[in-house]
């Protein structure tokens, strides 16, 4: 049996508990969004997977305020 709780987070991942749209299946179970990014290569906090990410060509994956301040640093 599937467990429908978040693999890395333990929350629900059921209808209904706001996680299941952008659930993610992973080899035990579901990843919630929030869990289931990217880490961001300027403050390596996760990118939720529903969250925007851009990075200048090959250069990584950026929250948007993190690429501002990559850019600036440059």
């Amino acid at each position: 049996m599937i467990n429908n709780d978040c693999v890395y987070c333990g929350e629900s991942t059921l209808f209904g508990s706001g996680r299941f749209v952008n659930r993610i299946p992973v080899d035990d179970g579901y990843g919630c969004a929030a869990c289931s990014g990217m880490p961001c290569d300027y403050c390596e906090e996760q990118i939720p997977v529903d969250e925007d990410v851009s990075g200048p060509g090959d250069v990584g994956f950026y929250h948007e305020d993190c690429l501002t301040k990559f850019n600036q640093d440059a």
